[in-house]
């Protein structure tokens, strides 16, 4: 391990841990179940009656789920299935439940608390992976710490979601394929898939990537490594209940530009001022990196190593110009779908022809955003 990746990663879960703690001691009053933000809407997970940290008048929001499928991983109890909005959607992101329910030896006292373990260890892993991807880029390690100005970190550590431990698969198998440890990254984007769904769409856009650089054997190794998670996706399909709601990727996802068109609308219809403002800061800062990430992959098209990140950075701009009003209306859902955007305008400061001035005041205007969030999330005002 390289000692300035290991002393960038151990310095980042320092300050992780710090907010975090910071996070636990006030809005959520010490009560670990604050981390996954818990409504009144659901019936709470079983193992949880009465000593939950519920957030009155919500609906909740994704850690809650997670938080119930750790506790009953295989669904045995009916009231599990009670607790979830969407228990085949949720199941598909399997991993961090079941590393949550393992971590915590199946005891409901200890999996609350294993959970924000698991998503504190992915911060450490981004920023030690991203320290690494410099360094091969002949840049310092101690850059990898600017993942922490990311605000899509922030909030799924506040939240307890699966982004955090997807992208750390993710960015372990972009550092896999450029040092050609082709077995490392079969496995780790096969674990990246079983994590969040949306990774089997990672797999076609990097397989689609190597087959335009002709990379014939890393693509042989690659091959397989979505197939466990597509397994996984058809047993749920056809032994789980779809639950409420609709379909999440019709909610999601629609015409390209709608989403944009109607976020300006809000913007013009509240007016400029408080939680609108910021809203349109983070949605603008957003903007600004998928261009800026662009422009840096346009710069190094000649670089045929760089062009997995690349197949990922298109595909996510096309989710981003796809996205529904839905998902637009709140900062801390973009965000932290979006969050590899960051992710890879950071490793971008690794290849030799990136803009890095541009770059580097994109990073800043995260930062503020992050650095917002931390303030207005640790006086409960989140």
């Amino acid at each position: 391990m390289s000692p300035v990746a290991r002393r960038a990663a151990c310095a980042a879960a320092a300050l992780v841990a710090a907010v975090m703690l910071l996070f636990l001691l006030g809005p959520f009053h010490g009560n670990i179940t604050g981390f996954f933000r818990i409504g009144d809407v659901r019936p709470p997970a079983p193992g949880l009656a009465g000593h939950a940290f519920v957030f009155p008048g919500q609906a909740g929001y994704d850690g809650q789920y997670y938080l119930a499928l750790a506790l009953d991983p295989a669904l045995r109890d009916p009231r599990t299935l009670d607790s979830l909005d969407h228990p085949a959607y949720r199941s598909r992101r399997i991993l961090l439940p079941l590393l949550g329910h393992a971590l915590g030896l199946g005891r409901p006292a200890l999996i609350p608390y294993a959970l924000p373990l698991i998503n504190l260890a992915a911060v450490f892993a981004l920023v030690w992976l991203a320290a690494r991807w410099l360094q091969a880029g002949g840049r310092s390690g101690w850059l990898g710490l600017l993942v922490l100005a990311l605000p899509g970190i922030w909030e799924a550590l506040a939240l307890t979601t699966t982004d955090l431990l997807c992208s750390a698969f993710v960015l372990a198998t972009l550092l896999a394929l450029r040092q050609s440890r082709l077995a490392l990254a079969a496995v780790m984007l096969a674990l990246a898939a079983l994590t969040r769904e949306t990774a089997l769409l990672y797999w076609v856009a990097i397989l689609g990537a190597l087959l335009c650089a002709r990379q014939w054997r890393s693509l042989l190794w690659l091959l397989p490594a979505g197939l466990p998670a597509a397994a996984w996706n058809l047993y749920l399909l056809r032994h789980v209940p779809a639950g409420e709601g609709g379909n999440v990727i019709q909610i999601l996802f629609g015409l390209p530009g709608v989403g944009w068109l109607q976020r300006i609308r809000w913007c013009l219809d509240e007016g400029l001022h408080g939680t609108n403002l910021f809203e349109l800061f983070v949605f603008v800062t957003l903007l600004a990196v998928l261009v800026t990430l662009c422009w840096n992959l346009w710069r190094t098209r000649a670089d045929r190593a760089a062009w997995p990140a690349a197949a990922i950075a298109l595909l996510l701009g096309g989710m981003f110009l796809c996205a529904q009003p839905f998902l637009l209306r709140y900062h801390m859902d973009y965000s932290r779908v979006f969050l590899d955007l960051g992710v890879l305008l950071v490793l971008s400061l690794g290849w030799p022809r990136t803009a890095r001035v541009p770059t580097y005041a994109v990073l800043a205007l995260l930062g503020c955003s992050a650095c917002a969030f931390i303030i207005h999330y640790a006086f409960g005002k989140g």
